[in-house]
């Protein structure tokens, strides 16, 4: 059998930081999930995250 070509993903997020960026992302015209999948999809692309500078003491 062929493995499906999605995946499910859950998480579990605080109420206020979900409501927050349901928010954010409402006026951009996204949706939390659409948001995730673009990020997701971007650093399957690049290769980065947009955490690297975080963690790499680069500015």
């Amino acid at each position: 059998m062929a493995e499906p070509k999605e995946k499910l993903i859950q998480l579990r997020i605080e109420t206020d930081v979900k409501d927050r960026c349901e928010e954010l992302f409402h006026a951009q015209g996204l949706t939390i999930q659409g948001a995730i999948k673009m990020m997701l999809t971007q650093v399957s692309h690049t290769g980065e995250t947009p955490f690297d500078n975080l963690f790499s003491g680069k500015q």
